[in-house]
């Protein structure tokens, strides 16, 4: 099947869903644009750009978005799922920037979930 050119009716579905898995690794693990875009020596808005599915994104250049992303390279093109052990990475990040008050919050709901689903289930 040929594709559309931009401009005529809009960016390429697979481009827009690959910039939409560039921008939430990308968030998930809390680098900004400016990062991602030293990181592969290019400017800033090329990283905006890639997460708009405005501007290709060359092998070598995921091969780097993913090393830095910690992603495995199959993952931005949908082919394989993202490890599980991504989870507890990004709920550690996230809790170290929270007050030492939500911290204790998050712990006792933590705590709930954990007694919650030791109980036994009601048939």
């Amino acid at each position: 099947m040929a594709r559309t050119p931009m401009g005529f009716a809009g960016p390429d579905v697979e481009a827009v869903e690959l910039g939409k898995r560039l921008k939430q690794a990308r968030e998930y693990i809390g680098v900004t644009q400016e990062e991602a875009a030293k990181h592969l020596g290019v400017r800033r808005s090329a990283i905006s750009e890639m997460e708009a599915g405005k501007r290709g994104v060359g092998a070598l250049e995921i091969k780097q978005l993913a090393a830095l992303y910690q992603r495995p390279m199959g993952w931005f093109a949908g082919e394989v799922e993202a490890p599980a052990a991504d989870d507890v990475g990004f709920l550690a990040r996230t809790v170290s920037e929270l007050s030492e008050n939500d911290r204790t919050e998050l712990a006792n709901f933590a705590e709930f979930l954990r007694l919650k689903s030791q109980a036994p289930k009601d048939g």
